[in-house]
């Protein structure tokens, strides 16, 4: 190719199309210098300008005949320029593959003078035939010259070298040492961390997420779905071995619930609040307040889809907190609020209130949670279309009800108390008691003792009142209230069967709902058997003997009314005594006795102090007993309170003295 004269260049390769991006290859343009001008030595710039002049005027020329040739050229055949490209390729391959084979028979050959036999294994057969093995070899023109002072510079620097490659190594193993003895103390911390929590009775297991990882279930087994999921976290290592309780995104600020007593616009109590558990507190603690905050959201939760339910019981649910009535003058207040909020509050009056209230609700809530588990040990019910619902606890209900039944005790306690009190003060053998019966609950029910304490302060509550007037009558008040009932009460009355009041004012035989009904019945009931014994110590059976403290007033005896008795003079006239007992908002209980003559002057208009004259003068009169409570600077002196024979004598004489 180098012999070929510059006038008549000519190529092995066709011209690549100008659509051809190898065309433009740096690989190809050297191909094409070395076939064409013989070499890139041979070439100048002048000579390549002279060529692109000389192209350009026979190519303007060209151009002139062939333009309208070129109008009516068809499309390029898309087959045949793949056909092309797929020759070219094939053409590349062979050319590359000629070049390796003929630089590994060189590379063989070259090698055949010091290792024939593993240059012999590489070389074709075409060249062992032409050229003999070890026809070629290779050497160091000019080795390099080290005297004895390199060498010895070179033996100290790869000494050098080695020691300090050998101190590296040192200095990493010795590193390795103290961070795997690290690792361990880290380690063996870790785990008896984790030994101590689950010998305090918490349950570890694995992280669905992540299973390398341990964690500890807090929570209730027997919750909502929804807090038994939360009620998981980790138990992840810090860099010192210790614990760090992860709860994840569930994880929250510690939380109570609060619940405090207010009068008006004043609070009287307040529950107990812990205090927060600081950072660097033992995982058990930790464990146990994340413990709490998930019993105390539930019961929050529990205690807000109760109250929806309770709007007939005054329950009052607002934004943040519910509202319900301890009694008239007192409410209680729950809200749940965040630990690190809140100041330990002073002592105050009604804090033994609101702490009670607290761990009541807590009870409650932890009775249903073993509810829940008797029937999720129980056989499955029958399958059923219809859907199971899922009541909210009762949780509020117990409470209200309790509260309810403890104001009707302490009401009718208040009311026997004073009555009695007033009855002794008239030198009547008269006398109260008030016991409290707990639920007979079946015996074929396995329960626990808590249970069973639960059940007795939560299910059916009774009291039974019993009340004396004197030792012939005794009256029982059986008082009941139900859960389901929501704190309404109901009363039953029965009588001992001697008493005269069975014949004289027989009790209602049905129940009776309010305290206003009984304390009308006590009442008349009072007054009946008062004047059934006056009746009968005046008029005495046959055998007994008249006592001698009604003796002299003999007379009288019970009319159709059994509060009132009558008493015939002679002359046609009589008078007649009433007895009632009556109770005043403010003046309290009074046993009134009053006497006066049926036909005697009907028609007179005296009045004031003329009236009373009159009336002494006619023998009427009025006396009365009361309970009142006096305040401790009231002074003065105090009539003497006769007794109920002395009054009842004087009123059966002629003329009032």
């Amino acid at each position: 190719m180098s012999t070929t004269t510059n006038s008549f260049p000519i190529s092995l390769r066709s011209w690549p199309s100008s659509k051809n991006s190898d065309a433009t290859s740096l690989s190809t343009l050297f191909q094409r210098i070395n076939g064409e001008r013989g070499g890139i030595q041979g070439l100048t710039e002048e000579s390549l300008r002279q060529e692109i002049a000389a192209e350009a005027e026979t190519k303007m020329d060209e151009d002139d005949t062939s333009e309208n040739e070129d109008e009516d050229e068809e499309q390029p055949d898309k087959l045949r320029e793949l056909m092309e490209a797929k020759g070219e390729m094939l053409g590349l391959l062979e050319s590359a593959y000629v070049s390796s084979a003929v630089t590994l028979d060189f590379l063989s050959l070259l090698q055949s003078k010091d290792n024939p036999v593993q240059a012999a294994s590489t070389m074709s057969q075409d060249i062992k035939l032409a050229v003999p093995t070890g026809t070629l070899g290779a050497d160091k023109l000019n080795g390099p010259q080290i005297n004895r002072a390199q060498m010895l510079d070179n033996k100290r620097i790869a000494k050098g070298w080695k020691v300090q490659n050998v101190d590296k190594t040192i200095d990493s193993i010795l590193n390795a040492a103290t961070r795997f003895k690290n690792e361990v103390e880290s380690e063996t911390k870790y785990w008896e961390e984790v030994v101590s929590v689950s010998e305090k009775g918490w349950s570890l297991c694995r992280l669905p997420s992540e299973r390398h990882t341990l964690g500890v279930r807090f929570g209730f087994l027997e919750a909502s779905m929804t807090f038994r999921n939360q009620s998981l976290a980790a138990l992840r290592r810090n860099a010192d071995g210790s614990i760090f309780l992860d709860q994840g995104f569930t994880g929250s600020e510690p939380k109570i619930l609060r619940v405090r007593v207010q009068v008006g616009e004043i609070y009287t109590g307040t529950s107990q609040v812990p205090k927060a558990t600081g950072e660097d507190a033992s995982v058990e603690s930790l464990i146990q307040q994340a413990r709490n905050t998930i019993f105390f959201t539930e019961l929050w939760q529990e205690l807000n889809r109760e109250s929806r339910n309770l709007g007939g019981a005054d329950v009052k649910a607002t934004e943040d907190s519910l509202i319900l009535p301890l009694n008239s003058e007192k409410r209680i207040i729950l809200d749940l609020v965040n630990i690190a909020d809140l100041e330990a509050p002073a002592p105050q009056e009604d804090d033994h209130i609101a702490q009670g209230l607290c761990l009541s609700l807590q009870l409650l809530l932890s009775y249903a949670h073993r509810q829940n588990h008797r029937r999720r040990t129980l056989p499955p019910p029958p399958i059923s279309g219809q859907k199971r619902t899922n009541p909210p606890y009762n949780l509020l209900r117990p409470i209200i009800t309790r509260l309810g039944h403890q104001r009707t005790v302490n009401t009718l306690t208040t009311l026997l108390r004073d009555l009695t009190s007033l009855l002794t003060s008239a030198s009547l053998e008269a006398k109260f008691s008030i016991t409290h019966n707990q639920p007979q609950l079946p015996s074929n029910i396995n329960l626990a003792n808590s249970e069973r304490t639960i059940l007795s302060l939560t299910e059916r509550l009774e009291s039974v009142a019993t009340f004396s007037p004197n030792p012939s009558t005794t009256i029982n008040i059986i008082l009941q209230t139900q859960q389901l009932s929501t704190g309404v009460s109901q009363f039953l009355l029965t009588v001992n069967p001697d008493s005269p009041l069975t014949t004289i004012a027989p009790h209602p035989n049905w129940m009776v709902y309010n305290i206003e009904a009984i304390t009308e019945y006590v009442f008349y009931a009072t007054t009946s058997v008062l004047s059934a014994s006056i009746a009968k110590t005046l008029y005495p059976l046959e055998g007994e003997e008249t006592p001698k403290s009604s003796r002299g007033s003999e007379g009288w005896h019970l009319t159709i009314q059994p509060n009132v008795l009558r008493k015939n003079f002679e002359g046609g006239t009589a008078k007649q005594m009433i007895v009632d007992v009556s109770d005043h908002p403010k003046k309290g209980i009074r046993l009134r006795v009053g006497w006066d003559w049926m036909r005697l002057d009907p028609f007179g208009t005296s009045t004031g102090k003329a009236l009373d004259q009159e009336r002494k003068s006619k023998g009427e009169g009025v006396y009365e007993w009361r309970v009142k409570r006096k305040e401790p600077s009231e002074g003065g002196l105090e009539e003497v309170v006769r007794s109920l024979d002395d009054v009842v004598e004087q009123a059966g004489k002629w003329v009032y003295v």
